[in-house]
């Protein structure tokens, strides 16, 4: 009996000092975790108020590109807005073009952690668009494609049963045959279309008065309505101009500016931005002049989740997958691709603040680039291309900077700027 109570006293003393000292440890462990999520929350508070500092204006954004960034965003301020502690934040241009890095480092207000984020956005002024119709988009015809890029509109748009590219709409899509009833988006994994989707790609907002002043400045501002083209002018019922008419003379990257409407009756070439105020017609589809090297976004492929064999028989991408990656995937092809395109029209950014109808034979015209239509988009003859271009992006004068996060990372053992204090 004796000896039992012996061996339960000699394990107690084992035990209820290891106890005492696991819940010491848990205790300490437990103001530690507190205090770390505390100082990686005012991290994260960092890159938000950065993203809304560089994101606030065109201007702030330039300025941004060129070095200059707004006071107490270099690491030179502290910030105690918010309960716990404090953070400071760096912005700095880079990695590469259109892009910014955000650092933002979090310290907990007993001053006992320390966290660091660091974020890269990119300015997507276009954001993968090809098409973007504001009152909404009809493309028919039997081999009129839009390639690389989506469409999007707010309003309604009419697919007629093709399968790429993807499309985005606040209102209808044709393919949807439920209406505005859930699931508004294909089966099984939403790879091409979102109808009814109010958080469609933003809208970038087009500075018109930067786009005239450019042609204004450039001598490349055409009043009134206008016909181009070398033909007779009999399709669009006036005589044309030889404006544009080759590929050479407007291949300068400005900005040639209508003030009116813009029919296109013969073979035109822009490389630049061709910005139309009124409605552009396309009566007979002799409007491409030029053969032009395309660049292959390295994530084209994401457009042809439903009809992946649309992408590889193009024979585009030299290291295509066998079977589509899914939207996830980090498949990217080569950097630098080039496609070869003839019978293109233009070569960059192409704005038309009125309609944009395309109604006769097409006659394989291309558009590189993107196109922002204001009003309707009707596309209704055979052999009428859109393929997207990246490089359109540094065409537009937008009124609104849209930032899309690249990358996102945690900094252990980043240290708090020894210069700051907490306020």
């Amino acid at each position: 009996m004796l000896a039992g109570v012996v061996m339960i006293m000699l394990i107690l003393m084992i035990f209820i000092p290891t106890m005492v000292l696991y819940v010491q440890n848990e205790s300490r462990w437990s103001v530690k975790y507190h205090q770390n999520t505390t100082a990686f929350q005012l991290a994260e508070a960092g890159i938000d108020r950065g993203y809304r500092k560089i994101s606030e204006s065109t201007t702030t954004w330039a300025n941004g590109q060129a070095g200059i960034f707004p006071s107490g965003y270099g690491f030179n301020a502290s910030y105690g807005d918010l309960y716990g502690g404090c953070y400071a934040i760096s912005i700095t241009s880079g990695p590469d073009e259109e892009q910014v890095t955000i650092l933002a480092i979090g310290k907990e207000k007993k001053e006992k952690e320390v966290r660091a984020i660091q974020a890269v956005y990119d300015n997507s002024t276009v954001g993968d668009t090809a098409i973007r119709g504001q009152s909404g988009v009809t493309i028919s015809g039997s081999n009129t494609q839009v390639h690389w890029g989506a469409i999007v509109s707010p309003k309604s748009v009419a697919m007629n049963g093709r399968t790429f590219p993807q499309v985005w709409s606040a209102g209808s899509i044709d393919l949807d045959a439920n209406g505005s009833t859930p699931p508004n988006c294909d089966s099984p994994n939403c790879l091409q279309w979102h109808s009814y989707d109010p958080n469609i790609p933003a809208d970038p907002g087009i500075d018109t008065s930067a786009f005239l002043n450019a042609a204004i400045s450039s001598g490349t501002f055409y009043s009134g309505n206008r016909c181009w083209g070398k033909n007779s002018g009999t399709a669009c019922g006036v005589s044309c101009d030889t404006i544009c008419s080759d590929s050479t003379s407007c291949a300068t990257g400005r900005t040639y500016y209508v003030e009116g409407a813009l029919c296109v009756e013969g073979k035109i070439f822009v490389q630049g931005t061709l910005f139309v105020a009124g409605n552009v017609t396309l009566p007979n589809g002799l409007a491409g002049a030029a053969t032009r090297n395309a660049v292959l976004p390295q994530k084209a492929w994401q457009q042809y989740g439903s009809s992946w064999t649309a992408y590889t028989d193009a024979n585009w991408d030299p290291t295509e997958p066998v079977s589509f990656p899914g939207l996830t995937s980090s498949y990217s092809s080569p950097e630098g691709t080039t496609v070869s395109l003839d019978k293109v029209m233009v070569d960059g950014f192409f704005y038309v603040g009125g309609n944009l109808t395309q109604s006769g034979g097409a006659g394989q015209t291309k558009i590189i680039g993107a196109a922002y239509v204001a009003g309707n988009v009707t596309v209704t003859p055979n052999n009428f291309f859109v393929y997207y271009s990246e490089s359109a992006g540094s065409y537009i004068k937008p009124t609104n900077i849209i930032l899309s996060r690249q990358s996102w990372k945690d900094l252990p053992g980043r240290a708090w700027p020894s210069t700051l204090t907490c306020p």
